[in-house]
């Protein structure tokens, strides 16, 4: 990687930490911890109303799939749904925010690679994707370019939608990689990271800076800053 690419990530990565420590300090940090998200009706692996998954038919909107349709798993290959249920997400707060682990996050088009996804992809913030052999809380991502959080202007509320396979896996929801839904407590289908809050994100950011001397970044580090470096080459270009 070129010496200016290093250094332009340290920069950014001592910025978001001063950020994290100044929300710690404010209190306002941990009202979202991803890692620690729970896979149930308000806080799982859920997909916007419109988002196109694949199925053995092609790519549909996920509210037009029942049980019984295949849908294009990873790992099972054409895979019939088992359930498939929905709830819908309303703004609370004084400020008519969205909140907690079900916050709504936008993935833009490209985000995650090469026309991946191929058109804007809307999850709750605990939903998982899949890069680099690991999932990763969206959430987890958020890079403020090409992966933000999503505020729906004009929305009161939002129907989101689960997607559950005999087992775990990973569908492909616009050409983007990202987990079915989980039960509590089960095994996913590959290991999945988080930050579990903010100290360890605090720390993650302090290896990323490090990184420009002796680069000691875990996966999730480097997931995390290759899709920032992407979401900035995708700002520069539009």
């Amino acid at each position: 990687m070129p010496q200016g690419m290093k250094i332009s990530r340290a920069r950014r990565s001592f910025l978001k930490a001063v950020g994290i420590t100044a929300a710690a300090f404010a209190g306002t940090a941990g009202s979202y911890k991803p890692a620690a998200a729970k896979h149930d009706e308000e806080n799982g692996s859920c997909f916007l109303r419109g988002t196109r998954i694949r199925t053995a038919d092609g790519y549909r909107p996920i509210e037009t799939l029942s049980v019984g349709d295949r849908v294009a798993a990873h790992f099972a290959g054409q895979a019939p749904i088992t359930d498939i249920s929905s709830f819908t997400l309303s703004r609370t707060g004084p400020a008519g925010t969205w909140g907690g682990a079900a916050r709504p996050v936008r993935v833009k088009r490209g985000a995650l690679g090469e026309n991946l996804p191929a058109a804007d992809i809307c999850l709750t913030a605990s939903h998982a994707v899949f890069m680099d052999g690991f999932l990763v809380p969206v959430g987890n991502l958020v890079n403020g370019t090409s992966i933000v959080l999503e505020m729906a202007e004009g929305h009161d509320t939002l129907d989101f939608f689960h997607v559950e396979l005999r087992s775990h896996d990973v569908l492909d929801a616009e050409g983007a990689a990202c987990e079915s839904r989980r039960e509590p407590g089960a095994q996913a289908c590959v290991p999945l990271l988080g930050f579990h809050g903010g100290r360890n994100e605090l720390r993650s950011r302090l290896r990323s800076m490090a990184s420009i001397v002796v680069d000691r970044r875990q996966p999730l580090d480097v997931i995390r800053d290759d899709l920032e470096e992407r979401g900035l080459q995708l700002a520069r270009a539009a």
